[in-house]
């Protein structure tokens, strides 16, 4: 994707690289290239992401995500999201290869008063390994691993990881993708973004480090085809948050309950 526009970071939160995630998962069923095409394929859209991430006194969030993708046999752009797929089968039915992505992580203090206090915790490039293979009869296999190419304020963002299951049932213009999977996220980028340093303790919102966590996660994702060049689609994802995120006294929800709307053109 060339663009991907989004509200200004401190309106941001975790789940928006969830969304992300969803697009691209979305790019994957609506660009399926035949066996050793090497076309270059490029589409326009926008989704509507609402969400709710469990901070305190934060209530639902309603985002508009619009941006350009493109991909082809070796190149998959799209949103704030780049692979490189080197290495795989020449249909790419199995890939593995670098990627590079920007997360929109993050809160300042003007997001709510449970952040009062605190520093903001801003997003950030991440960059790292991703992989998928096909393991027939509609089952496919992703894995991903990324860690922060930087530090904010001497303070390490961490890193981030996914192993994800999914199975594509197809009939005439309908396609419907349920899949279940695990996130990972290292204790830096826990204490990173759902920590409570020292100097930001108080009597209500103690200090908090964190710990490495994997989270399980389910979603669905329901794609029509409303014309040869047009998608619509809606995907759903819950994200239950591990202990090692629950515990923490700037969350008060069990996991992230996200919904997309959105609708795809190609261009050619």
């Amino acid at each position: 994707m060339k663009t991907f526009m989004l509200p200004h970071p401190s309106r941001s939160r975790p789940a928006v690289g969830l969304a992300a995630a969803s697009l691209v998962l979305l790019a994957g069923l609506c660009h399926a290239q035949p066996p050793g095409a090497d076309r270059t394929r490029y589409s326009i859209g926008a989704a509507v992401l609402s969400d709710k991430d469990g901070y305190r006194g934060i209530g639902t969030e309603t985002l508009l995500l619009p941006g350009v993708s493109i991909q082809n046999k070796w190149v998959n752009l799209f949103g704030p999201q780049l692979d490189l797929r080197l290495i795989g089968s020449a249909d790419r039915s199995w890939w593995i290869g670098p990627r590079i992505e920007y997360r929109f992580d993050g809160y300042e203090q003007d997001d709510g008063a449970v952040f009062r206090g605190m520093a903001s915790r801003k997003g950030g490039l991440f960059y790292g390994i991703s992989g998928s293979v096909e393991l027939g009869h509609g089952f496919e296999l992703e894995a991903d691993f990324a860690q922060a190419a930087s530090r904010e304020s001497g303070f390490d963002r961490g890193a981030v990881g996914s192993l994800q299951l999914s199975h594509t049932y197809r009939s005439g213009s309908w396609a419907v993708v349920p899949r279940i999977g695990l996130e990972y996220q290292s204790s830096r980028y826990v204490d990173y973004y759902y920590g409570v340093r020292l100097g930001e303790a108080t009597a209500l919102r103690p200090a908090y480090g964190g710990k490495s966590t994997w989270s399980p996660e389910f979603g669905l994702l329901v794609r029509w085809q409303a014309s040869p060049r047009q998608y619509l689609f809606a995907n759903f994802n819950y994200e239950r948050y591990a202990k090692e995120i629950r515990n923490s006294p700037l969350i008060n929800a069990s996991g992230i309950p996200q919904l997309v709307l959105g609708y795809q053109f190609f261009l050619n």
